[in-house]
């Protein structure tokens, strides 16, 4: 009997013989090509918005707007898209030179940290060794459960079993989501803690503290144990108004001088001399690690198994629990972008696995994950929908934690937790998967309006009337129709498969003549005059 087709981004349940069906009908109908067209002017995006209008003269027009999901499994082509504009947003501010952000950033002291999460109970890991080998946690132990706190399996990266907790009892489930649903608010303490220990460290070296500031680009992402971390980098500039600032010529900052008014007045020009700063980027780290090792945040203990007719009475009220990040804290500088190779007995070999570009893709890469892995949909839950999810037992247990907490928060008092229900679909985050400072770089819209103005020019230059109206139409005719929507994604799941192996296929052909591309440059650049021999 022959295996069932493999058909990228068809969820399970849908018949596949069907979809087939539809994709051949698809494909056979006489408006195939300008179907086809339309979907690429959207990048074939695989969620896309239909938009309808009539214009002055009564006639209908339809125009396709991307759906814009950062989430692979959603979309990979609008999720490849957020990645490359996270990749030129975290770029420019790491070296400079593009989108309007001054190349000497790239000299500037810059640290590439991770903040993880405590441990709130022994969970299998992929480490490349022993899962949790006898010799390192000090013999056969065994937890109050009786069961076994080692493992001597190997695990692979796509193992099911990879951070899921030994034992599900000893689990401290509570602080789990606890620290999940306060990370905003943790990280938040941080920027303050670190400010302030800059302030503190400045002083003792008698230097005027105002004359560095911080900025950062965060980026959150999910743990195999359902636990988010922080990945950041953080950045030493001078104060504003010096010739050094981080941005010229943007729209988001104050290019001109203060005696112009908006749009007019001359350009400010860097006349002074070059900004040195004060502390290195080993300090920086160091300072870094002091302030994630102090931060911490008191939260009331939810103690939903409390029975009290007075939940606010002070000798029936549980201590408070202290949030804090966990032990494994990093902190590398960040290698410049004219950095000479370091050698074996060079100090700064470990910089080399932090060199712009390649954090610039970390960050890119984390941005495009989602949920989806760990079987929870990109859409609101409900607590009676947790028992029918497709979830391993350790999600569906911080699922049942948050709908409990959500039920007792306003009969405990506990404020603090007003909301969490609302969260189910997140794991308990409420904050955004991606920030940073103002100062840092480029914004996110920025970079869309320079692609939808560089879209614009291109099909300007197209002198045949276009067949199919795209994103770009949009924006020239927005004053003469008015849009409203009319649906979202493809008419039939055989179109959407359609386009979401194009979708693909165009990224796969991208990435590899990326990868040549830079090959060749690498070869070219190593090679002696004359060339190769042959």
């Amino acid at each position: 009997m022959n295996a069932p087709a493999q058909l990228p981004g068809v969820p399970d349940g849908i018949d596949h013989h069907r979809v087939i069906a539809e994709m051949m009908r698809r494909a056979c109908s006489p408006g195939f090509d300008t179907w086809w067209r339309r979907a690429g002017s959207v990048g074939f995006c695989a969620n896309p918005i239909q938009l309808t209008g009539t214009d002055e003269f009564g006639r209908e027009r339809i125009v396709w707007v991307r759906c814009n999901n950062r989430r692979a499994t959603v979309c990979p082509s609008c999720s490849d898209l957020y990645a490359r504009d996270t990749w030129q947003l975290v770029a420019a501010g790491t070296t400079g030179g593009r989108h309007n952000i001054t190349p000497e950033v790239a000299t500037r002291p810059q640290v590439f940290m991770t903040l993880t999460a405590p441990s709130f109970g022994a969970v299998h890991s992929s480490s490349g060794s022993k899962c949790r080998d006898h010799e390192k946690i000090g013999g056969d132990k065994r937890c109050p459960h009786g069961k076994p706190l080692w493992c001597s399996t190997i695990h692979e990266h796509t193992d099911a079993r990879v951070g899921q907790p030994l034992c599900a009892e000893c689990y401290d489930y509570l602080g789990h989501v606890l620290f999940t649903w306060h990370l905003p608010e943790l990280w938040r303490r941080f920027t303050i803690a670190l400010r302030r220990n800059l302030t503190k460290h400045l002083k003792s070296q008698g230097i005027v503290p105002g004359s560095v500031k911080a900025s950062f680009v965060k980026v959150v992402e999910m743990q195999a144990r359902a636990i988010p971390h922080i990945h950041a980098l953080i950045r030493l500039d001078p104060p504003e108004g010096h010739a050094s600032t981080a941005t010229y010529g943007s729209r988001d900052h104050n290019d001109h001088g203060p005696a112009a008014t908006c749009g007019g007045g001359e350009r400010r020009s860097a006349t002074g001399p070059a900004w040195e700063p004060p502390i290195s980027a080993a300090e920086l780290a160091t300072l870094i690690q002091q302030a994630a090792r102090t931060v911490t945040l008191d939260v009331q203990h939810p103690d939903t198994n409390r029975q009290s007719d007075n939940p606010n009475k002070s000798d029936d009220t549980a201590p408070p629990l202290v949030v804090r990040f966990g032990a494994q804290i990093d902190a590398q500088p960040l290698r410049s972008q004219n950095h000479t190779i370091p050698t074996e007995s060079d100090p700064d070999v470990g910089m080399i696995r932090t060199s712009p570009r390649r954090v610039a893709g970390y960050l890119a890469k984390y941005v495009t994950k989602s949920l989806q892995d760990f079987g929870v949909a990109a859409r609101r839950l409900s607590a009676e929908a947790i028992a029918d999810l497709n979830v391993t037992d350790h999600v569906r247990a911080i699922l049942t934690t948050i709908a409990h907490l959500a039920r007792h928060a306003h009969t405990l008092g506990n404020d603090a937790l007003a909301g969490i229900g609302r969260w189910l679909h997140t794991l308990g985050y409420r904050g955004h998967v991606t920030t940073k400072s103002r100062r840092y770089s480029v914004t996110m819209g920025a970079l869309r309006a320079i692609r939808a103005t560089w879209t614009r020019q291109r099909a300007a230059k197209d002198c045949s009337p276009p067949q199919h109206h795209s994103l770009f139409d949009l924006a020239e005719q927005s004053d003469e129709v008015w849009w409203k929507f009319d649906r979202a994604g493809h008419a039939t799941p055989g179109d959407r498969t359609l386009v979401y192996s194009a979708a693909l296929q165009h990224i796969h052909t991208r990435r590899t003549g990326l990868v040549e591309a830079r090959r060749q440059a690498r070869d070219e650049q190593w090679d002696p005059p004359g060339g190769r021999d042959g």
